[in-house]
């Protein structure tokens, strides 16, 4: 009697140990799966994964302004200098002789620093300079003058095209209405002009800080200076529409950022930039030929034969 007793309760812990035991079992595989190192790593990748995707867009933002940043001609330490640097040791002149003088002078500038970005920008002045001439004289495009074209298509170039038109019409709407608004005060010249400045630099204020939410990521990059020649150049708009009828206001400021947009387009031309520092007396050569030969031209330019279609035929 005493046997089966035992027996039976031996038999009992025996059996009440086994999901114990399959359960101590079946916990080591999982560990040996899964080890703490393994989790500890996928845990740091996950949170890595998270971060990047956090900082991506501001990341494209940054590698959107350092390229064009890059590509700026007008900025002194931009890749675009060490590119036409490059150009000038890959095409060495000849010797010394009264046609590759210039050549000489301009390589022996770059090895001293000068930079070889600012030498194309001057070299390409006169370029734009006759094309603007050329425009109002034989095609019949006025804009304001010469001098302002020319000076906002490197602004333009600084900027970027699309950039530098937003910017300018910001400027042109806040000068019309700060314009408007001081209207009606009695103020001398110079106190009334500095509160219009007032109010353009909080409007490029505004746009500079809502930039961040608009598309255009590079308006970000654009540096004080063009947006100074930029307001500077608000000013003949509103000499320009004091004169004339609105209409005619708007239509010499949108020639004006046509002929600008396209010089600015010429300007960023890598095999132009590339070909004024190869001949540079060539190019300087055939630029004041143009602008000789244009300045010779009597005939009608091409809107006045749009205009005066009629009066021709018959």
């Amino acid at each position: 009697m005493f046997k089966t007793l035992v027996l039976s309760t031996l038999f009992l812990c025996v059996t009440s140990l086994k999901p114990s035991l399959s359960l101590a079992q079946t916990s080591v595989p999982l560990r040996q799966v899964i080890p703490d190192n393994q989790v500890t790593k996928t845990l740091d990748q996950t949170q890595a994964s998270e971060a990047g995707t956090l900082s991506s867009p501001s990341a494209e933002v940054v590698q959107k302004v350092k390229e064009k940043q890059d590509k700026d001609i007008t900025l002194p330490e931009s890749e675009k200098k060490d590119a036409l640097t490059l150009f000038l040791e890959k095409t060495p002149p000849g010797p010394l002789s009264w046609n590759n003088f210039l050549q000489h002078a301009i390589r022996w500038a770059v090895t001293k620093g000068v930079p070889a970005n600012t030498i194309t920008l001057v070299l390409l002045f006169p370029l734009i300079a006759m094309l603007i001439a050329a425009s109002r004289h034989i095609i019949g495009l006025r804009g304001f003058g010469i001098y302002i074209p020319a000076v906002l298509s490197v602004a333009f170039v600084s900027t970027g095209i699309i950039n530098g038109v937003i910017i300018f019409t910001i400027i042109i709407l806040v000068t019309m209405l700060a314009k408007k608004l001081l209207k009606k005060v009695t103020m001398p010249y110079l106190p009334r002009t500095a509160l219009v400045l007032w109010a353009v630099s909080v409007g490029i204020l505004g746009l500079l800080l809502v930039s961040p939410l608009l598309p255009l990521s590079t308006l970000m990059a654009v540096s004080i200076f063009p947006i100074l020649i930029l307001i500077l150049l608000s000013e003949n708009f509103l000499e320009a529409q004091a004169s004339a009828k609105p209409i005619q206001a708007l239509t010499l400021t949108l020639e004006t950022i046509f002929l600008a947009s396209v010089a600015a387009l010429i300007l960023n031309f890598t095999w132009i930039q590339e070909l004024v520092l190869w001949r540079p007396e060539l190019t300087l050569l055939v630029v004041a030929l143009i602008s000789i030969l244009v300045g010779r031209y009597t005939g009608l330019r091409f809107t006045e034969r749009i205009r005066f279609k009629d009066i021709i035929e018959e």
